[in-house]
């Protein structure tokens, strides 16, 4: 009886899955098909655009990231850029990221003025503070686009390579939707091309991407064009990259979170729990992923301790007076961002002990063509996402290399939730100093 039970649950859990799958690939399958509108010509002739690249321990990247933003800027498709180290990063002389940056810097030329390189002083755990400084400078560059709330900070990582028509694409929004003070772009997750790149990083590509179409585009587009408590409560933020704000914003909330780890998070949340709306830019950040099973599961550890950080973001904005939701709607947003990691927590472990289980009942005959078809569903289910070629990289990558890659990464990112849920009910540290990518 107690065998018999077993297996009707992990029938219903593979044919859940399964039907969980069927409705996320008609969600990548429509927003595939999701491309930037042609813009004529640039809208929103006054917004001046800056790019804020906070850098830290990147000095394999150093190089190349003055090498695309000088590009942009010559290009003339922002305002400036700028990029900004900390003193919190040592290393030998002449070989850490600020040493790196202004020796690729030295001779900018014509893009000197709108390319800069910014130190933070202050020591603080997370890179709030080297974005607030950044702002602080665009503010003081473009004080008549500030003073006109016509001035926008992009946040970028070090390994964000946003296409070029990213810039069009966020004017003719701020044209047309100028009550909206933050935009998140989409992302493409991308293999590193460097040593080490293995087939881990090749799976997390393609899983990270399918997550972004099919669960946050279809989060975003609910929650910012219905007015009902389920539209309301939609579960989902900025990415911490691919991301504008409008600097009028930042003052209205006292600068980027600094009050726990993942800004990026943070002030999504802080901004869905102040009614705040998020757009959507189509245009892609083309961003890595981590290039081992070791930086996935530090990458992936850090990414869940943000997630769990939802409830102290609740906190934070009732103590400065910006929940903008009523009591019955914070509970249930709150509910609906637990689930979040939760569910890609306990995933891994319980369709693993599914397939053990109907594996077993198998091997030892007592096993119908029921039980059969059971371990294929639930050994397909980590699969189905290879299937499909959501990039130009995975289209190149192949069928099987996809395959093999989402096999290899599946299990290790379900690996992170333990050590990520063991911190954080022990208040322990927040996240890693550097987070891998």
């Amino acid at each position: 009886m107690r065998s018999s039970g077993v297996s009707l649950a992990a029938g219903v859990l593979a044919t859940a899955l399964v039907a969980r799958r069927a409705r996320e690939w008609r969600q990548v399958r429509r927003n595939l098909a999701l491309h930037a509108p042609a813009v004529a010509q640039a809208g929103a002739d006054a917004a001046r655009v800056v790019c804020v690249v906070p850098m830290y321990q990147e000095t394999d990247l150093a190089e190349d990231t003055v090498r695309f933003w000088r590009q942009l800027v010559l290009d003339k498709r922002v305002d400036a850029v700028v990029l900004v180290t900390t003193v919190k990063e040592s290393g030998p002389p002449g070989r850490t990221t600020h040493a790196l940056l202004e020796e690729a810097l030295a001779d900018e030329g014509d893009a000197a003025a709108s390319l800069v390189l910014l130190h933070c002083q202050e020591v603080y755990p997370y890179r709030a503070a080297q974005l607030d400084l950044a702002v602080e400078w665009a503010r003081e560059r473009f004080s008549a686009a500030a003073e006109t709330e016509s001035l926008w900070i992009g946040v970028y990582n070090a390994d964000s390579r946003p296409q070029p028509g990213t810039f069009e694409e966020l004017r003719k929004e701020i044209s047309s939707a100028p009550e909206v003070r933050l935009f998140q772009q989409l992302v493409d997750y991308v293999v590193p091309d460097r040593e080490g790149s293995g087939k881990v990083a090749a799976g997390n590509a393609v899983l990270q991407t399918w997550w972004t179409l099919s669960h946050y585009v279809s989060r975003n587009t609910k929650g910012r064009s219905g007015d009902t408590v389920w539209s309301r409560t939609s579960p989902y933020s900025t990415f911490g990259h691919g991301e504008f704000i409008r600097s009028d914003f930042l003052d209205f909330i006292g600068g980027f979170p600094r009050y726990a780890y993942a800004d990026g998070l943070l002030l999504g949340w802080v901004a869905r729990l102040a009614g705040e709306p998020i757009g959507l830019l189509m245009s892609r950040d083309i961003a890595e992923v981590p290039r081992t099973a070791r930086d996935l599961v530090l990458q992936q550890t850090a990414w869940l301790r943000g997630l769990l950080n939802f409830g102290i973001t609740v906190e934070w904005c009732r103590a400065q007076g910006l929940l903008n939701l009523s009591e019955r709607e914070v509970r249930l947003l709150r509910a609906r961002h637990l689930a979040i990691p939760v569910a890609w927590g306990l995933s891994t472990a319980v369709v693993a002990a599914g397939i053990a289980a109907e594996s077993h009942r198998v091997i030892r005959g007592r096993s119908s063509a029921a039980g059969l078809a059971t371990v294929a569903a639930l050994g397909a289910y980590p699969v189905l996402p290879g299937l499909v070629a959501a990039t130009r990289q995975q289209r190149a990558m192949g069928l099987g290399r996809r395959v093999a890659g989402v096999l290899a990464s599946w299990p290790v990112e379900g690996l992170a939730f333990w050590p990520a849920l063991h911190g954080h009910l022990r208040h322990g540290q927040q996240a890693p100093a550097k987070t891998p990518r």
